[in-house]
C-alpha cells in the first residue's frame, strides 16, 4: 500500500469578533493607515488580519475567474491576485507578508481583504495583524467556517474614503515601480496586471494562455461591467500596433462566437497614452468613422486610481472610454466616474491621463 500524500496543513490561531457585535461602517480617511471600523457597540478599531483559511488577498477562487460568455476561450487560470508575486504567505508567518520591492502600489490585495487589514503607505502595501478589542485572538486554528462567518459580517458594510489619494509624485512612483519590476516578470505580466485591475473595477476579464496560437487576443471581457469585449495590453511602444490588433480580435469574435460587432467593446490597455503625433489617434478615429467600431483606451495608472477609489466601471455604449485625436484625454472620463476632480496635473506620469504632444 502506498501512503497518500497531502500538503501539510498549517494551523494558525484564528481571530473572531466579540459575540453579537458586527461592523457597521468602514472609513479610509487617514492616509497610510489601516481602515477605521465602527462596530455596533459604538466603538472603533482598525482592521486586523483574521488569517483567512483561503486568503482572498493572495488568490482568486476558480469561480471569480470564470467568464460565462466566453467559456471556450483558452484562458490562463493563474489565480494570483498580485501580478508581481509581492504578497506571500509561508509556513513560518501568521499572516501574509508583502515584499515592498516588488509591490507596485496597485491596491489589488487591499481591495480584497474582507476586514480591511491591508493598507497602502508611500512605499507599498502593509498587513496589520495586531489583535485589538474587536479582533480577538483565539486558541483555535483558523478554518473555513470561521473565515466565512466573519467575511459575511463585512459584506455590504458601508465604506467611505479611498485607499490612497493620487498625486503627481505618487503616480510617478507607481510608473517607476511598474517599469522596475516588469523586466523581472514573465511575458504574461502585462495581461495578468490588466486582467486583475479590470476585475477590481468591476469588469469580468480572462487572459489567454501564452503559446496558444488558436486565439491571440490578450483579453476577453464580460459581465458584470461589460456585455462582451476584447482587450489588447501593451506596456511599451507596441501600443501603436494595438488598434490594428484589436480589429483582428473583433473579427474573430464575430466569426467564431457569432457576435455582432456592435455588441463588442474593444479595449486597449497601456502604460502611457500614445504621443499625439503617432498614427494611433487618427487610426482610432478612422475606424469609428468607417466601421462604426469605437476602440476604447485606458491606462494602467487610470485603473490603479480607480481601484484606490473603490470605483466600478459600467460600459454600455462604448463611448465611456472612447478618446481620439480630437479629444485625447482620459481625465474627464475618470473624473466623471469618481465624481470629483483628480488631484493630479499629469506632470509626474506623462501619458497617464493626457497624450503627450
Amino acid at each position: 500500500m502506498y501512503q497518500t500524500l497531502r500538503p501539510k496543513r498549517i494551523d494558525r490561531p484564528a481571530k473572531s469578533l466579540p459575540d453579537k457585535i458586527k461592523p457597521i461602517q468602514i472609513d479610509w480617511h487617514e492616509q497610510y493607515f489601516p481602515a477605521k471600523i465602527t462596530f455596533s457597540d459604538g466603538k472603533t478599531s482598525i482592521g486586523s488580519c483574521i488569517r483567512c483559511f483561503h486568503p482572498f488577498c493572495v488568490e482568486y477562487s476558480p469561480k471569480e475567474l470564470e467568464l460565462s460568455v466566453f467559456q471556450d476561450f483558452p484562458a490562463d487560470k493563474n489565480s494570483d491576485v498580485c501580478p508581481t508575486s509581492a504578497i506571500s504567505w509561508t509556513h513560518e508567518t501568521l499572516s501574509p507578508v508583502i515584499n515592498k520591492e516588488a509591490c507596485i502600489l496597485c491596491g489589488l490585495c487591499v481591495s480584497r481583504c474582507p476586514t480591511r487589514a491591508i493598507y497602502l503607505d508611500n512605499d507599498g502595501a502593509c498587513v496589520n495583524d495586531e489583535p485589538n478589542a474587536h479582533f480577538i485572538l483565539q486558541n483555535t486554528p483558523s478554518d473555513s467556517e470561521t473565515t466565512a462567518i466573519i467575511t459575511r459580517l463585512f459584506q455590504k458594510v458601508p465604506e467611505k474614503g479611498i485607499y490612497l489619494f493620487e498625486s503627481d509624485i505618487l503616480m510617478k512612483k507607481v510608473r517607476e515601480k511598474v517599469e522596475g519590476v516588469a523586466h523581472t516578470q514573465s511575458a504574461q505580466f502585462p495581461n495578468h496586471l490588466a486582467r486583475n485591475l479590470l476585475i477590481a473595477v468591476g469588469i469580468g476579464a480572462a487572459m489567454r494562455r501564452r503559446g496558444d496560437t488558436n486565439i491571440r487576443m490578450d483579453l476577453v471581457l464580460g459581465p458584470p461591467g461589460v456585455k462582451h469585449g476584447t482587450g489588447e495590453v501593451e506596456l511599451g511602444a507596441e501600443v501603436l500596433d494595438a488598434p490594428r490588433n484589436i480589429l483582428d480580435n473583433v473579427a474573430i469574435l464575430v466569426a467564431r462566437y457569432e457576435l455582432s460587432k456592435d455588441n463588442i467593446i474593444p479595449f486597449v490597455v497601456s502604460l502611457d497614452l500614445p504621443n499625439l503625433r503617432s498614427e494611433y489617434w487618427q487610426f482610432i478615429k478612422d475606424v469609428k468613422n468607417v466601421l462604426d467600431v469605437k476602440i476604447s483606451s485606458i491606462t494602467i495608472g487610470a485603473l490603479i486610481v480607480l481601484t484606490w477609489s473603490r470605483a466600478k466601471i459600467l460600459i454600455r455604449t462604448g463611448e465611456e472610454f472612447y478618446i481620439d485625436i480630437d479629444s485625447p484625454s482620459l481625465r474627464p472620463r475618470i473624473e466623471k466616474i469618481l465624481g470629483r476632480t483628480l488631484n493630479i496635473k499629469d506632470a509626474g506620469y506623462p501619458g497617464f491621463l493626457e497624450s503627450s504632444k
